[in-house]
């Protein structure tokens, strides 16, 4: 009898714990990264996204309609609304070329989705000086759907800065 109730500990006990590592290793893989995503953007990038530093505006000498994170990345261009293309102006302090991936990540939904409105992830062409920034680069932009979003922006392969935002509808 005693023989029975230490298999029944341990069984019991081999149980739960397995019950326990799998709970872990979903929480892990939470994280699905589109197939066609650039090689350099990885799960741990987003699992460093501090959402309570958001965007703010800035002044920067020449321009008080600046919004992003001040002395290093900006952007001037209307507040995006969901599937409305809009037109930003992207400023970089410490900068003044590259290419430019941005990648966004709804907080609560978890989709990641490329920024730029004509579906690529990245485009080529950051330079020129302008509004006290070292570099800058036009370009449209868009996201599927109102939420709080993470922009990842990339220069040349290598995480530059995050901007957190709001998206309304």
């Amino acid at each position: 009898m005693r023989n029975m109730y230490i298999f029944l500990t341990l069984f019991f006990f081999i149980v739960i714990t397995g019950c326990d590592s799998t709970k872990v290793d979903n929480k892990s893989s939470s994280i699905n990264l589109p197939k066609d995503i650039p090689s350099f953007v990885t799960e741990k990038d987003f699992e460093k996204v501090d959402w309570d530093r958001t965007v703010t505006e800035f002044d920067t000498g020449t321009r008080s309609d600046m919004v992003g994170n001040k002395n290093k990345l900006g952007i001037i261009g209307p507040e995006l609304k969901p599937n409305e293309v809009e037109k930003w102006l992207w400023h970089f302090w410490g900068i003044d070329k590259g290419e430019m991936t941005v990648v966004g990540y709804n907080q609560s939904t978890s989709n990641i989705h490329p920024v730029l409105s004509d579906g690529v992830w990245a485009r080529n062409g950051v330079g020129g000086k302008v509004n006290g920034a070292d570099g800058s680069m036009p370009s449209n932009v868009v996201l599927p759907e109102a939420g709080k979003w993470a922009l990842l922006v990339y220069i040349d392969g290598k995480l530059f800065d995050t901007l957190v935002m709001e998206i309304r509808d």
